[in-house]
């Protein structure tokens, strides 16, 4: 068995001999009767784009308060920590000084423009601010005396709740970049499927050229969810695309 990563945009193995003859991988493994297990199917890393594009509908919770609004809020707080709570926590002079453990606000007013799409987001927010927050918070829980506890216990009650709806705005906003890209995506997909696809989700186009692509023997596509499960099963009563190699050939344009 042969496995390797192909979808929409990264189709080297159906489009490019590179075997050494010929040939294309995937010629290569049918003429030898190789079973090729393909991964990533819905999450790619176009060869001219930094980072990685979700082949599927960008989920998040629809916010209506402004940026502005909630950055104001969590400015203040953080501005309220480092006058009531930052000189209670030692400071060894090494790392962060505590005046900076709450200091997102800035962070994030510069990061906001800076944001590619979703998947960069989620990058940033489990990889970067979520440890900080959870380790300043364990920090400063350690250090605060009987007689600001209470006072902390508060404070971080309201940082945390205006905090988490911070991060849905820009989440939101990321979403919608990626939305407005993918709709390109799904606009040039659709000019070579069937009309009666069209309606169809993006992830489910995606799914379905490649599973009915010839030499591909299983599409491994990772599953978190039942809606997951089901948005991928409904594939499976579909007849395969006559001719797969178009689409990716005009992905390559995108």
């Amino acid at each position: 068995m042969l496995q390797l990563a192909m979808n929409l945009f990264e189709s080297g193995a159906l489009l490019i001999p590179n075997t050494g003859q010929e040939n294309t991988v995937l010629e290569f493994a049918r003429e030898h009767r190789v079973a090729v297990l393909v991964n990533r199917p819905l999450n790619a890393i176009p060869a001219d784009r930094r980072g990685m594009i979700r082949l599927a509908a960008p989920r998040y919770e629809p916010v209506e308060t402004p940026f502005e609004t909630q950055h104001q809020a969590v400015a203040a707080l953080e501005d309220t920590f480092r006058k009531d709570f930052a000189a209670l926590i030692p400071y060894s002079g090494k790392g962060l000084e505590p005046k900076d453990f709450f200091s997102l606000a800035d962070e994030l007013g510069r990061l906001r423009s800076q944001i590619h799409n979703l998947e960069h987001w989620d990058q940033i927010e489990s990889q970067m601010i979520a440890p900080h927050i959870n380790q300043a918070l364990q920090v400063t829980t350690r250090h605060m005396n009987q007689g600001k506890a209470t006072d902390w216990e508060n404070w971080q009650t309201r940082y945390v709740s205006k905090l988490l709806l911070l991060l849905k705005i820009i989440r939101q906003e990321a979403a919608k970049k990626s939305e407005r890209h993918l709709q390109s995506v799904t606009a040039t997909l659709d000019r070579l499927l069937p009309k009666e696809k069209h309606g169809e989700p993006l992830s489910r186009k995606a799914l379905w050229c490649l599973t009915s692509t010839p030499g591909v023997t299983c599409v491994l596509n990772g599953i978190r969810t039942t809606d997951y499960v089901e948005d991928s099963l409904t594939i499976l009563g579909w007849e395969p695309l006559p001719k797969p190699q178009p689409v990716f050939e005009s992905m390559q344009a995108q």
